[in-house]
């Protein structure tokens, strides 16, 4: 398994995606994942954008690992329009991805949530009827979708078991699970509630908190068991599952949380990388 760092610790600092490329890289890091939130969507700029950005990747011989994309909408909407609107962002979000060489696209926002005048039962109906066609789309593009679990209980996935469930549902070759172990921290799912879903998860997000809060703090500074959690993926054969699909397993590690102002992303990710190499021998190796 790589070790990379998502943009997202950059984006909320005001930091330009083509900038945070050469700020990571100065790290000895080569994976970058891709926040693609609202008025962070890269996806949204204009083509010279994609260019500079393509350049930044090139030149520092870094990698797009994935994009984590979390549209506006709700992909779970009986609203055939709404999911209509999901379904053109995310191909857009697709689109730039591919333009950078990367080939995975991870759903984030738990892939929809349940509101008051939507069951969760329509709500799950939707997201499998949304994530067939998609898949579909993407498996014509060459591209892998993974899902992400949200802690909170009005989303559609917030669970492993719900994760597990909804994959196998979909039965789509090209759909497979991102695990952010800080997410699993607040469940209360420790690392030995991932064997279930060992064929299927091929990226990770590594994450810290206190258990309560969802914050994406500086590694290090909550209690996730970090240590158990990489040590499990590893164990699961994650570089295996993830080396058949043509991609290399890597776990980005994540700060910042929506609505944040950042004002030391470099100290952010200084400490936590200290903090996963200390904790995580095998990066050490690679």
């Amino acid at each position: 398994m790589e070790l990379g760092v998502g943009s997202i610790v950059y984006e909320f600092a005001g930091i330009p995606l083509k900038r945070a490329i050469e700020r990571i890289a100065d790290f000895g890091l080569k994976y970058v994942n891709i926040l693609a939130f609202y008025e962070y969507n890269p996806a949204l700029y204009p083509i010279s954008e994609y260019e500079a950005i393509a350049r930044q990747f090139q030149k520092y011989d870094m990698q797009a690992s994935s994009v984590v994309a979390c549209v506006e909408g709700n992909l779970a909407s009986d609203n055939l329009e709404e999911r209509e609107k999901c379904l053109g962002d995310l191909q857009e979000i697709t689109e730039f991805l591919k333009y950078l060489g990367g080939k995975q696209v991870l759903i984030g926002k738990g892939v929809g949530n349940v509101t008051s005048s939507l069951s969760r039962e329509r709500a799950w109906r939707n997201v499998v009827a949304f994530l067939k066609r998609y898949c579909e789309w993407c498996l014509k593009e060459e591209m892998l979708v993974t899902l992400e679990l949200e802690p909170e209980p009005f989303y559609v996935l917030n669970s492993t078991e719900a994760m597990l469930k909804m994959i196998k549902e979909v039965n789509a070759p090209n759909l497979f699970a991102n695990i952010d172990i800080g997410h699993l921290n607040i469940l209360r799912e420790g690392p030995e509630r991932l064997s279930p879903l060992k064929d299927y998860i091929i990226h990770a997000h590594i994450t810290d908190n206190d258990a309560v809060v969802h914050t994406n703090s500086v590694i290090g500074t909550g209690n996730c068991d970090i240590t158990g959690y990489m040590n499990k993926l590893l164990e699961l054969g994650v570089d295996e599952v993830a080396e058949k699909q043509g991609v290399k397993a890597v776990a980005g590690i994540e700060l910042g949380h929506p609505g944040e102002y950042i004002c030391d992303p470099d100290y952010r990710v200084l400490r936590s990388v200290g903090v996963v190499l200390r904790r995580v021998p095998h990066f050490k190796k690679r």
